[in-house]
């Protein structure tokens, strides 16, 4: 700033020292800003690190889907080409068994304290 010949040179120190406290106080509140943005806004670092964490955990379990889903489309397969497990789930599900075939029920003991229960 040039001085101009009736100012004192004090008052244009002061002003200087004035204008350059009101630049540093600026930009500190400016990198302040800039700073919480960058950790906190919406966009931040912080917002980030949680978006990451809950991509990985969505990519887990989509990874656990993808294999119960190719086990179920085995099974699917298995029941459509294959007799042996046809029967299978005929024999555990509906109970059905072979015609001249003998199964017996193995009922587990309804026993007390090691006595038989009295039937009324």
């Amino acid at each position: 700033m040039k001085a101009r010949p009736n100012q004192r040179q004090e008052i244009l120190q002061a002003k200087r020292k004035r204008r350059w406290t009101f630049y540093v106080i600026g930009g500190v509140l400016l990198m302040g800003y800039f700073t919480f943005s960058f950790f906190f806004d919406t966009m931040g670092l912080m917002k980030y690190l949680n978006m990451k964490q809950t991509q990985t955990q969505i990519a887990d379990e989509l990874k656990t889907i993808e294999e119960e889903s190719a086990r179920l489309r085995e099974d699917i397969e298995a029941v459509r080409h294959d007799p042996a497990t046809v029967e299978g789930l005929a024999r555990d599900r509906l109970g059905m068994v072979r015609k001249d075939e003998t199964v017996y029920l193995f009922v587990p003991s309804t026993r007390q304290n090691g006595s038989p229960k009295e039937r009324p």
